[in-house]
């Protein structure tokens, strides 16, 4: 079977998700259905359903599952990660289907409940399966940065990154930096 398709938008879906939430700072991207609403329908390519109407119980849902991937990204042990995965897999009811939008053959793991919370789920949690089986642990990653927590995929070819975004990367270089000056003082 080819699951590349899930190598892409939907790792990213993930990624986007659980970063809604910046457990540093204390602010959080979904605070309304609406919120919700918005997020999904940034993947309005690849979502099936973009006019879905929120409701506040899907916000919670949303935020619980957020919670849920987050701990794939935290994971110590690649069973951990799988065991949490298989779980938001089958609480999502991913169900496999030959999808031929676009004209061409390809595979989608969609819960036939179509709710945007069980859509998230199965895509993100398909997405990140996917990752973890065909690289393993070492390609999640959670920001190194004293002031940041946002999680990432580490695309680097000898797998060494440690920070989220260059801009975290340069902020952390500049703080050492400038933190060797001020002791060669």
């Amino acid at each position: 079977m080819d699951f590349s398709r899930y190598s892409g938008i939907p790792v990213q879906i993930a990624v986007d998700l659980v970063n809604t939430l910046d457990p540093v700072a204390g602010t959080d991207a979904l605070a309304t259905p609406a919120d919700v609403g918005d997020f999904a329908n940034r993947y309005a390519s690849v979502w099936p359903h973009p006019d879905w109407e929120v409701t506040e119980a899907d916000l919670h849902e949303v935020r619980a599952l957020r919670s849920r991937l987050r701990r794939v990204f935290e994971a110590d042990d690649i069973g951990v990660a799988a065991q949490e995965l298989n779980t938001v897999l089958a609480d999502s009811s991913a169900t496999p289907r030959v999808s031929l939008h676009h004209d061409v053959p390809h595979l989608h793991f969609e819960s036939m409940q179509a709710t945007p919370v069980r859509w998230l789920g199965a895509t993100a949690a398909m997405g990140l399966s996917t990752l973890l089986c065909d690289d393993g642990m070492q390609r999640f990653g959670t920001c190194d940065s004293n002031t940041c927590a946002d999680v990432f995929i580490d695309t680097s070819r000898n797998k060494s990154r440690r920070r989220c975004s260059d801009t975290c990367a340069t902020r952390e270089n500049v703080a050492a930096y400038r933190k060797r000056q001020s002791d060669d003082s």
